[in-house]
């Protein structure tokens, strides 16, 4: 019996940019049911009667902004997977910390809306199979001594080296001999975002996303920089043409 195609919320005070991702999301043919709302206070709503699986949520709206909409998702039995869709970069650092999914810069393009909906349907995927708690979940590594544990919320980024994968955390770091793709297959997307081809950081630990001239960074609590890919610009916080986050200067001198 074939799986059931994941509903969808789209959220947007905008009729264009409803319909336009609308369109978008039709022609992935991905979705299943496709339901939309002109706010955040009428998505509420639907969420609360329809539970989508998943949500196109715009950030800066009138009535009720989407952030207070994300947070309002976190309280549910079943939460929905978000995909925040906006012309804004300055929420994005707001939105990895609500547990989205991804951050996707308007104009939307089809490709990391294809990207982004894979990787949720993905993610509610795993969420049926391993509903293990992420403060639990562990990962097996080969240490000079022998094999470690790591809890995955320890974690706090990862970068590749050649065949090998390093994991950093507490002060220290760890070598595993493993792809990017599978590492990444195990980290829930919940906790962790790619920034690079070879980075994956976990949410919590951005401070801030800076630039310097065409390049972006990562700030980390610690105050560690770390490079973001061009490729997942949008997805952590394109401010290439604002320089700002949340009101903060955040250009590197």
């Amino acid at each position: 019996m074939a799986k059931k195609p994941p509903s969808v919320l789209i959220v947007d005070d905008e009729p264009l940019a409803r319909s336009r991702l609308k369109a978008l999301c039709e022609r992935t043919g991905l979705f299943g049911e496709t339901e939309l709302a002109n706010g955040g206070r009428q998505a509420v709503e639907k969420i609360k009667r329809r539970q989508p699986d998943i949500i196109l949520l715009d950030v800066d709206m009138p009535d009720l902004s989407g952030l207070r909409v994300a947070e309002f998702c976190q309280g549910l039995d079943r939460m929905p997977e978000v995909i925040f869709t906006t012309a804004h970069s300055t929420y994005a650092v707001q939105a990895f910390r609500l547990e989205a999914t991804d951050y996707l810069l308007k104009p939307v393009k089809e490709s990391l809306l294809r990207e982004a909906v894979e990787r949720a349907i993905a993610n509610r995927s795993r969420s049926y199979v391993d509903p293990q708690p992420h403060s639990t979940q562990r990962l097996w590594v080969q240490d000079g001594t022998g094999v470690l544990q790591l809890i995955v919320s320890d974690i706090e980024w990862v970068e590749a080296e050649r065949d090998y994968m390093r994991l950093h955390l507490h002060g220290r770091s760890y070598l595993v001999h493993q792809s990017m793709r599978s590492l990444e297959s195990q980290l829930p997307s919940s906790l962790f975002v790619r920034i690079h081809r070879s980075i994956i950081v976990r949410r919590d630990c951005i401070a801030e996303v800076r630039r310097k001239g065409r390049k972006r960074y990562v700030i980390t609590r610690d105050g560690g920089q770390l490079p973001i890919g061009p490729r997942y610009a949008d997805r952590i916080n394109a401010t290439a043409q604002t320089g700002r986050l949340g009101g903060s200067e955040t250009v590197i001198e």
